[in-house]
């Protein structure tokens, strides 16, 4: 049985496994090095440069957002494709990804290099930060490019039936970081400068090892000359745009959170903000995780007419998600304290504000990992204005809302309630529209059983 024929006729628990252990493992280290850039910014610079780069941080949901746009967008596309039988037009998209990828990483690249100080004004810096803010961008916009190619290959080439070798390159690039943040930071006392640099090097050692893929001839999708169809772009932007969306917002969300926190509590919940934050991105890192181990069997499987299968993929997704979520605020609620002790040191002001905020923010959880499988599922089966609709809801409209209204009753605990209040409501409408969206695909079934 060839790769196309195991993702449609092979046992789907087997499948989607294949497909879950390399991608977890791999999101894993992303989110890993994540909390050790917080661990060692927080424990050997202090709280300005936990601040810092707090402030900083949205510039990886701006190179990430457009990275995951074109290559989720891609990946969807082309897997629909695979299903429908069109292998060279599955070519074309792939080699137009690619393409547009390296064009919008070199573009901001360039511009993020040129205009430092004024991307740091954007982002929120304050006079007193703006030095230590610029210090910790300027590695990371030299290779823009870099980070925006990595976050696209690794989803094209898992869609190209290998996940084990995204896995290596996450676990190689992410090992090389945790290892220069110790060496740059801890050992040479670079600062912030020090923690950049070691986040830049990550994405090149990644791509470096991805390129594999295709030196080693594994790749069964190929670089086609004529790949450039306005069609296909437009399609590949619209069946990404709830990724982008979603990533886009995750900056603008800290953002949000930066100001409002500053306003309601001061600098230290900011500097607390920031480790609540990076745990967040761990377990939203491997909903994502979760979430694209599922799309190509559902997308694939979609092209194909099989719905069954894609229910069963669902169903074995939304069970793992659900399943991660409980296990995760079990863990938080049982050591809040030495959660935080890894990354603040024992600054008992942090702790104290830390442990209330966890307790709180994390209420979310299952509600995230729900809508998260979701969201991937109306994108992988094409339904873009759905899934679009669910990255609007639960990354900026919900949460810009609640950042306005709860502050106003609860303080800074209405801050920490505003994720759950989003996902909470985001899912009380999701589930009467998927309802919908089966009850039609059944009827479509009826009137035409041969789909």
């Amino acid at each position: 049985m060839n790769k196309e024929d195991n993702l449609l006729m092979g046992s789907v628990p087997r499948t989607f496994f294949s497909y879950l252990v390399p991608t977890i493992i791999g999101m894993l280290t992303n989110s890993v090095y994540c909390m050790v850039d917080v661990m060692f910014v927080g424990n050997c610079i202090g709280e300005q440069g936990l601040a810092a780069f707090n402030i900083a941080m949205p510039i990886f949901t701006i190179f990430s957002s457009v990275g995951l746009m074109l290559g989720v967008g891609g990946a969807v596309t082309i897997s629909v494709l695979i299903g429908l039988g069109e292998k060279e037009e599955a070519d074309r998209v792939f080699s137009l990804t690619v393409v547009s990828s390296f064009a919008a990483g070199m573009l901001m690249s360039v511009c993020g290099t040129l205009f430092l100080r004024l991307l740091s004004i954007a982002l929120g810096a304050t006079p007193e930060l703006l030095p230590d803010v610029m210090d910790y961008l300027r590695p990371l916009q030299y290779i823009a490019v870099f980070y925006i190619m990595n976050n696209t290959m690794q989803v094209i080439i898992r869609t190209d039936y290998n996940p084990k070798l995204v896995m290596a390159a996450a676990v190689a690039g992410n090992g090389m970081n945790i290892f220069l943040d110790w060496l740059f930071v801890s050992v040479f006392g670079w600062g912030l400068t020090g923690a950049s640099t070691a986040t830049a090097v990550g994405p090149c050692v990644a791509m470096l090892i991805l390129s594999f893929h295709y030196f080693c001839r594994k790749n069964t999708l190929r670089f086609r000359t004529d790949f450039f169809r306005m069609e296909y772009l437009k399609r590949i932007m619209k069946n990404g745009f709830g990724t982008f969306i979603l990533e886009f917002s995750s900056g603008t969300v800290v953002f949000l959170f930066n100001a409002v926190l500053l306003r309601v509590s001061g600098q230290a919940a900011v500097a607390v903000y920031a480790v609540v934050s990076n745990i967040a991105y761990v377990g939203k890192g491997i909903f994502n995780g979760i979430s694209q181990a599922a799309q190509p069997l559902i997308s694939v499987n979609f092209g194909a007419g099989n719905k069954e299968r894609i229910k069963r993929a669902l169903r074995f997704a939304m069970l793992t998600a659900i399943v991660f979520a409980a296990l995760c605020y079990i863990l938080i609620l049982l050591f809040p304290k030495q959660l935080l002790v890894f990354f603040v040191g024992n600054d008992s002001t942090l702790i104290k504000i830390g442990i209330r905020s966890l307790d709180v923010y994390f209420i979310s959880f299952i509600f995230t990992g729900i809508n998260t499988i979701y969201m991937y599922y109306f994108q992988s089966v094409e339904s873009a204005k759905v899934n679009i609709a669910i990255a609007l809801s639960r990354g900026i409209v919900l949460i810009a809302a609640g950042l306005l209204i709860f502050p106003f009753f609860w303080g800074e605990t209405g801050v920490w309630l505003t994720i759950t209040f989003a996902e909470v409501f985001t899912l009380a409408w999701i589930i009467p529209v998927k309802r919908r969206f089966d009850r039609l695909n059944q009827e479509q079934m009826l009137l035409h059983p041969n789909i």
